[in-house]
C-alpha cells in the first residue's frame, strides 16, 4: 500500500497570507512540503498530491535560486514533496572520482541521498525530480492518470505491445496506479529525449521506423496536453513521427536510449540497486548519474520505461552543474530546442508552462493563488494570452 510521508505543520497564529510568505521565502529545506491550504484528493483533482506515488523527493542544493518558481509551480498544481537537506559533501566525497566533474558529483550525490532517505522511509515507490524541471498545468488533472492508467494496462497486457483508449483513468482507489511494484523498476517521466539512438546518428527520414516501435513493449494514448508536431522539440517530433505515432498522441514503452534523469519514479528494489550497485559512486566507471541510468536499463537489467514524450522538461538556462564547473557549451539537445522555445515561450515539450514566471503569483495573495489552482491547475485552462482554452 502506497503510504503517504508525514506532513509538517504551522503554527497556527500565523495569519493566512503570513503563512504563504514564510513557506515561499522562508521555507525550511528537508521537510515535507504540502502545498498551502491544499485541499489534498479533492473531487476536482483526479490523482492525489504525489502524483500517485508513495512520495516525491526534489534534488536541490542549498539556496537554489530556482526553488521560489518550483514552490510556485507546486503550489498551483498543489503537489507534494519533500526538499531533502543535503549534507555538507566532504573532501572523502569528492575526492576519488577525476572522471567526474565536481558539479556532475555533487548532482549525483543528491540523487543519490534522495534515494536513500526514500529507502528510510515506508513509501513503496517515489517520484525524483531535479529542481530546474518544468511541467504542464494539466499534469495532475490529466497527465499523471493517463500516464498511469497506461502504464497499469500495459504491465498487464501478455503482448506487452499496444495502442488503446480504454484505460483506467480513475486512480483514486487504486492500490498501485502505476501498476504492481513487482513488475517495474524505473519510470522516466522526464527527461531529454529517448530517441531510440544516440543523437550522434542524426535525425534525417529513417532513422527511426514503425517496426522500431513494434519491437518492444509500448502503449500509445491520445493526450490533448501534448502540443503538436511542429510545436514539440524538433528531434522528439522527427522521433514520433518515424514511429508512426499521430499527433497528440503519448507514448509508454521500455526504454531505449534515454537521456537525462530530470524526472524519475523508482521502486524500493530499484533504489536498492542503484544505491549499492548500479549508481554506486565507490565502484561506478561512468562520468554522470544520468549515464549510470541509461546503462542500467540497457545493460544491466533495470526495467526502465519512459514516458515519451516526457511529462517533465528542465527550464532553459545554465544548470547548476554548469555554473559549478564554469560550463559554456550548449548541449546539442538544448541547442535544437532553443528557436522553439523562444518561439513559443515555453519549455521544450510542455504546452502549458510555469516558464518565465508563467502564472506566477505575489506572494501572500492567497486570491490569486486560490484563482489560479481553480481556473486554471483543477481545469486544465491555458490563461495565456493568445492561448485556447480546453
Amino acid at each position: 500500500m502506497l503510504r503517504r510521508p508525514f506532513r509538517i505543520r504551522f503554527l497556527a497564529t500565523l495569519a493566512v497570507g503570513a503563512l504563504v510568505a514564510y513557506r515561499l521565502l522562508f521555507y525550511t529545506p528537508g521537510q515535507t512540503w504540502l502545498p498551502v491550504g491544499s485541499n489534498s484528493g479533492g473531487a476536482l483533482l483526479r490523482t492525489n498530491s504525489t502524483l500517485g506515488f508513495g512520495t516525491i523527493y526534489v534534488v536541490s542544493k542549498e539556496n537554489s535560486p530556482r526553488r521560489h518558481g518550483l514552490l510556485q509551480a507546486a503550489n498551483i498544481t498543489e503537489l507534494d514533496f519533500t526538499i531533502p537537506v543535503q549534507p555538507k559533501w566532504t573532501a572523502d566525497d569528492l575526492d576519488g572520482h577525476p572522471k567526474i566533474g565536481k558539479g556532475s558529483l555533487m548532482a549525483w550525490l543528491g540523487h543519490l541521498h534522495s534515494l536513500q532517505l526514500f529507502l528510510e522511509s515506508d513509501a513503496e515507490t517515489a517520484l525524483i525530480l531535479e529542481d530546474d524541471v518544468d511541467w504542464d498545468i494539466r499534469v495532475r488533472s490529466l497527465q499523471a492518470p493517463l500516464v498511469a492508467g497506461a502504464m497499469r494496462t500495459v504491465l498487464s497486457s501478455k503482448s506487452g505491445s499496444r495502442h488503446t483508449t480504454e484505460m483506467d483513468d480513475e486512480d483514486e482507489g487504486v492500490e498501485y496506479p502505476y501498476g504492481d511494484p513487482a513488475l517495474w523498476d524505473l519510470l522516466y517521466m522526464g527527461h531529454c529525449g529517448d530517441y531510440f539512438h544516440p543523437t550522434g546518428r542524426g535525425f534525417e527520414d529513417g532513422h527511426v521506423k514503425p517496426d522500431d516501435l513494434a519491437s518492444i513493449a509500448h502503449i500509445s494514448f491520445p493526450d490533448k496536453s501534448l502540443p503538436n508536431f511542429k510545436n514539440l522539440h524538433p528531434w522528439t517530433a522527427s522521433t514520433l513521427a518515424g514511429l508512426g505515432v499521430p499527433e497528440h498522441t503519448r507514448l509508454v514503452h521500455r526504454s531505449v536510449f534515454p537521456l537525462c534523469t530530470f524526472a524519475y519514479a523508482v521502486t524500493r528494489a530499484a533504489a536498492h540497486r542503484l544505491v549499492e550497485e548500479l549508481a554506486n559512486l565507490k565502484i561506478t566507471e561512468h562520468t554522470a548519474y544520468d549515464v549510470a541510468i541509461l546503462i542500467s536499463c540497457r545493460d544491466q537489467g533495470l526495467r526502465c520505461w519512459s514516458v515519451n514524450p516526457e511529462m517533465f522538461h528542465h527550464l532553459p538556462g545554465k544548470s547548476i552543474i554548469q555554473g559549478i564547473e564554469n560550463i559554456t557549451f550548449t548541449p546539442p539537445v538544448d541547442a535544437m530546442a532553443r528557436e522553439i522555445v523562444e518561439l513559443r515561450n515555453e519549455t521544450a515539450n510542455i504546452d502549458c508552462g510555469f516558464m518565465n514566471g508563467g502564472f506566477s503569483y505575489p506572494d501572500g495573495d492567497m486570491k490569486r493563488l486560490e484563482y489560479l489552482r481553480k481556473e486554471v491547475a483543477r481545469k486544465g485552462r491555458c490563461l495565456k494570452k493568445g492561448r485556447a482554452l480546453w
